[in-house]
């Protein structure tokens, strides 16, 4: 995953919700463009939680994209699909 990718999942006119999916399968969803920050280098990636808390993700460990999703629990352990 590049910060490109997720970049252009921003700033996408209408934005869609999306979730991010990490290498130890939790699963964080961006429902809005302004809950979504990355660091100057472009490595880290920063993603508001509803609660107000925040996670902070080194985009080495995201394994992937999920587009098309509808509102969940942030941060929740995901079942895997066999």
């Amino acid at each position: 995953m590049t910060i490109q990718e997720i970049q252009r999942l921003k700033e996408e006119k209408p934005f869609k919700p999306f979730r991010v999916l990490t290498a130890d399968g939790r699963a964080y969803d961006v429902l809005h463009p302004e809950c979504l920050a990355q660091s100057p280098s472009g490595r880290l990636i920063v993603i508001g939680l509803p609660d107000d808390s925040m996670v902070t993700l080194d985009l080495l460990l995201v394994a992937g994209i999920r587009r098309g999703i509808k509102a969940g629990r942030n941060g929740s352990k995901r079942k895997r699909r066999s």
